[in-house]
């Protein structure tokens, strides 16, 4: 036993400094980085997941040539880290989901620290710059293939609303980032663990019946009027601040909960999987589908379309009487 558990530990700690470069090379280390140390610090301990984080980032730098690209191991490693942990003391799902939120949220400020002692300046700031130049680009090729009109309106519009929302409403889509991101990683956890014989791991309610309370409702009208009022009038900061991030944030939870409800009648239906991801895809680039799905996901906040909230009837007991008795003998 001790030999297979030194065997999974050094393939697992292999797989995590080659998967950890890998991910640190094609860019996207949020995903790649957390899923194996994750892994290997609930099956084999925290020491096994320090060392092949430490291991991984003095390989990622002799191979880079910079030490900056075994900081940024270090640094996505930390939420797997802290959510194999968590998995190891058996968490429940939603504090497993807290401590990946809040993990999340930590890299954050740790990535904006390190860019800004690596670049001197503000993450914030040099992306708006970018849009605002990518805008302005568009704005040229549109002009130059001879567009006019109700289009460049649009870029405009453009141009003047995503700052704010960037600027404001950024506390609400750093914690839709980090909510997504622990949700991912322990969705793509999960299944590896079930693949290796560990069905331990808790979960939540399937995909199919989540929904929101119908006062949640509230939340979103509020910050819909709010947030359609601040591009006509002047409001002040704070309404605006509150009023942008409840629209954001009840928007994200709409969306979310819209495709719920699409997929509890896909999979009633048995439509094909190709028609779902269309239909996904769809909701993505056709703002009127977008808005008649989140009326549908707050009709069914209240009104309960697929009866989430009713009861599972407990069978009834038949007490049978002196006479039923003898009948039977």
């Amino acid at each position: 036993m001790k030999t297979r558990s030194l065997t999974e530990g050094a393939m697992l700690g292999a797989i995590t400094v080659l998967v950890a470069i890998l991910g640190e090379y094609i860019g996207i280390p949020s995903i790649i980085v957390p899923i194996p140390l994750m892994l290997l610090v609930y099956r084999q301990g925290l020491q096994h997941g320090i060392l092949a984080a430490v291991a991984a980032a003095f390989i990622s730098s002799f191979v880079a040539g910079h030490v900056f690209s075994g900081l940024t191991i270090i640094i996505w490693g930390f939420v797997g880290v802290a959510v194999g942990m968590a998995l190891r003391e058996r968490f429940s799902f939603s504090k497993l989901m807290l401590v990946g939120i809040v993990s999340n949220l930590v890299v954050i400020g740790l990535n904006v620290l390190l860019y800004s002692l690596i670049i001197g300046g503000n993450i914030l700031t040099d992306m708006l710059a970018m849009f605002s130049e990518s805008i302005d680009q568009a704005i040229k090729v549109s002009e130059s293939m001879g567009v006019t009109g109700e289009a460049l309106q649009q870029y405009e519009a453009l141009k003047s609303f995503v700052p704010t929302v960037l600027r404001v409403g950024l506390p609400t889509m750093l914690i839709v980032y980090a909510v997504s991101m622990s949700y991912i990683i322990l969705a793509i956890g999960r299944t590896i663990l079930k693949r290796l014989g560990d069905t331990t791991t808790p979960w939540v309610i399937p995909f199919s019946q989540w929904r929101l309370p119908g006062y949640f409702g509230l939340l979103f009208a509020f910050g819909l009027v709010v947030t359609t009022l601040a591009q006509t009038m002047v409001l002040p900061s704070w309404l605006q601040f509150i009023g942008l991030n409840s629209f954001l944030l009840s928007f994200y939870s709409y969306l979310v909960a819209g495709v719920s409800l699409a997929w509890y009648y896909f999979q009633k239906k048995n439509i094909p999987t190709f028609v779902r991801v269309l239909f996904v895809f769809m909701l993505f680039t056709m703002q009127l589908l977008l808005m008649v799905m989140i009326m549908l996901t707050l009709a069914d906040g209240i009104f309960d379309f697929r009866r989430v909230r009713t009861p599972v009837e407990e069978p009834i007991e038949v007490e049978h009487s002196e006479i039923d008795v003898e009948e039977e003998n």
